[in-house]
């Protein structure tokens, strides 16, 4: 009787010191639970079609690491102010809303499916397929591990020879280079407000 309570005291205290990664999702079923609550908002009939697509929104958000992706998107450009970084978060993450949540609306019939996944220590990519009646577009997802969550840095097509933070470095890199980053931040602004 009294082996069976220190062994069951020896297994807590393990399980305890344990560290909480151990215990998290895997990027794959991170990203799926994602996009399955996504599917639940923008099909909850109890919501308007504005509102499905801002808890869309949302959800997505909240597993995209903005930061992360504004690193690589401006490479050596982060460096710069604190103000700086936190003006481009901001114009960034508004370019992103005004580019992305009208959209969401399309994957209501979609099926979103994670295929599988590659993990490479803190860093992984998901396979995953949007598919609608008019075929199936294969997409990777590209993440790192922050604390204990996976979150989003890139979403990569077309077997990655197109990725969203290739293209907008390719763009604001070329912005950079003939202009100043407050006209860049301007040049995001001007779209935003359109």
């Amino acid at each position: 009787m009294q082996a069976k309570a220190v062994c069951r005291l020896i297994t807590l205290v393990v399980l305890v010191g344990l560290p909480g990664h151990l215990f998290a999702e895997t990027p794959i079923q991170t990203l799926q639970a994602t996009l399955d609550r996504l599917q639940q908002a923008l099909r909850d009939p109890r919501l308007g079609e504005e509102s499905r697509a801002q808890q869309g929104w949302d959800l997505l958000l909240a597993r995209v690491d903005v930061r992360e992706m504004s690193q690589r998107i401006l490479g050596s450009s982060w460096a710069g102010p604190v103000a700086q970084q936190e003006a481009f978060l901001a114009a960034f993450t508004a370019f992103m809303h005004r580019t992305f949540a009208p959209k969401l609306a399309q994957l209501k019939e979609a099926s979103l499916r994670c295929r599988a996944e590659e993990i490479h220590g803190a860093r992984a990519k998901v396979m995953a397929s949007v598919e609608t009646p008019d075929g199936e577009i294969p997409l990777t997802f590209r993440l790192h591990q922050q604390a204990s969550e996976w979150k989003i840095y890139d979403v990569a097509l077309d077997d990655g020879r197109f990725s969203l933070v290739s293209s907008y470095r390719a763009q604001l890199q070329g912005i950079l280079h003939t202009a100043s980053f407050e006209d860049m931040l301007r040049v995001i602004r001007d779209t935003n407000a359109r």
